[in-house]
C-alpha cells in the first residue's frame, strides 16, 4: 500500500475511575471481555497519559503493516 494514502483508525474506548483519591483505568469491556484494571495513579493526568501511550501503540501497530520496505 502507498505510504501517502490517507488511513483512519477507530481506537479503543477506555474507562477511568477515581477511587479514594487514586486513579485507575481499563479498556471498556464489551461482549463478555474481562476488564484489566490498571493503576493506581496519583492524578488524572498520569492516568490519561498512560491511556495516550496505549492508543499510540495501537495506532502504530495498525499502521506498521502499511510501511514500504526501505
Amino acid at each position: 500500500m502507498l505510504q501517502n494514502v490517507k488511513r483512519r483508525y477507530a481506537l479503543a474506548d477506555y474507562t477511568v475511575e477515581n477511587n479514594g483519591g487514586k486513579w485507575y483505568y481499563w479498556r471498556t469491556a464489551r461482549f463478555g471481555d474481562k476488564e484489566e484494571r490498571k493503576g493506581p495513579y496519583s492524578s488524572l493526568t498520569s492516568a490519561t497519559l498512560m491511556i495516550a501511550r496505549q492508543l499510540r501503540k495501537e495506532a502504530e501497530k495498525r499502521d506498521n503493516v502499511h510501511k514500504l520496505p526501505e
